[in-house]
């Protein structure tokens, strides 16, 4: 008659005959992981890549983002030079005259100097949110890619 050891009840792995000896034996379960070893360590690995091309993805995205920001950032500047230089050929209101036609064109101008400089801050603004948010979200994928490496590295006994 077989009857299980103590440590068999907790793990299942080791049987004591009649005689006292003891004979190492696998249990359902053990033996199901163990053939389903290739199964757990296909998915970790599917999981891995796919965070590996969200780490990529994301990657891309600040460089894009970046890209665009810079875009953006000479667009107006450009904008506002054309402004500045509008600006400069208009003569300086003591030295023409009054003219309402001129003057309102000169507020004008320099108005559209204000709002170029706030739609430069607010680029400049949405690029940091928006590259903060990236990189946490890069920072989460990136954590959980180590604890996966890690666990892979354990179950293939590296």
């Amino acid at each position: 008659m077989i009857r299980p050891c103590c440590s068999a009840a907790v793990y299942g792995v080791c049987m004591t005959e009649e005689n006292g000896t003891r004979r190492r034996q696998q249990s359902s379960q053990s033996n199901a992981i163990n053939n389903n070893d290739t199964t757990v360590t296909g998915i970790l690995d599917e999981r891995i890549d796919n965070l590996r091309e969200a780490i990529a993805e994301i990657d891309d995205a600040l460089a894009g983002r970046k890209k665009l920001s810079q875009q953006f950032l000479e667009q107006i500047d450009r904008e506002a030079e054309e402004a500045r230089r509008h600006l400069k050929t208009l003569k300086e209101p003591w030295q023409m005259g009054f003219y309402p036609q001129i003057e309102f064109m000169r507020l004008s101008l320099h108005k559209s100097l204000t709002s170029r400089a706030k739609e430069r801050r607010g680029e400049q603004l949405k690029y940091w949110e928006n590259g903060v948010n990236l990189a946490k979200e890069r920072r989460k994928f990136l954590d959980e890619y180590k604890a996966l490496m890690a666990t892979r590295r354990r179950l293939r006994g590296t």
